[in-house]
């Protein structure tokens, strides 16, 4: 038979047969166990890192091995839900990376698969006779056209996202590049009051593709252990 010591102590009333119980395993411990016990105990709350994502938890979310998601990549996600206010709140960032997760194909695709030639002289995108493939998706939510890569450019203060377009843009700003995207549109507050489903339709404009965001839905509430 055994015993959760922290159960033990989480239970503890100063019960004789505890009392007795607590003092029979002091005895059998060695003096430098208990000093090194004492200072642990005695050194109060750990302070969260204030980070939402690292390698680790991208595993659990996509399934893919974590050395597939470098430091920057992760950092970006961070500094994303910072950002955008998503990080003090549990279960509007599992909406929001849910359909994330849906987009990208569980962040494989952080760039548009199609060469982006469709999107010459669009003028309602800003574009140019050659601008398609520059400015095609980039990012999360596949920031699209110049005239929103310039407001990037602007939000973000680098521009190279302007200058360099889409690979620049979906190497460097992976995450952030969705920040202009999410804050025009309201998210967190959707999110927040209305729920996952008006989450998924913001984002998508429909209701395609909704039985997996759904169920990424839900494997983003296990991993980040939403109430």
């Amino acid at each position: 038979m055994s015993i959760s010591l922290s159960k033990a102590a989480k239970y503890y009333q100063e019960e004789s047969h505890q009392l007795a119980a607590w003092n029979f395993l002091e005895s059998q411990l060695p003096e430098e166990l208990l000093d090194e016990f004492a200072e642990l105990y005695r050194a109060g709350p750990i302070e969260p890192s204030g980070n939402v994502i690292n390698p680790d938890v991208m595993q659990q979310l996509t399934g893919y091995a974590a050395n597939n998601f470098g430091s920057a990549f992760c950092d970006d996600f961070n500094k994303l839900l910072k950002l955008s206010g998503f990080d003090k709140h549990k279960d509007a960032t599992a909406m929001l990376t849910a359909n994330l997760m849906h987009e990208t194909g569980n962040f494989r695709w952080m760039k548009e698969l199609a060469d982006g030639t469709a999107y010459n002289n669009r003028s309602d995108l800003g574009n140019g006779p050659n601008d398609g493939p520059k400015y095609k998706g980039a990012g999360v939510l596949m920031l699209t056209g110049k005239y929103n890569y310039s407001a990037a450019a602007d939000d973000l203060k680098d521009p190279l996202i302007l200058t360099q377009g889409c690979d620049y843009t979906a190497d460097k700003y992976p995450f952030r590049s969705a920040l202009g995207w999410i804050k025009n549109n309201n998210l967190l507050n959707i999110c927040l009051t209305k729920g996952f489903d008006a989450c998924c339709y913001r984002i998508n404009g429909g209701w395609n593709g909704y039985e997996d965001r759904a169920a990424k839905y839900t494997i983003c509430q296990r991993v980040f252990r939403v109430q």
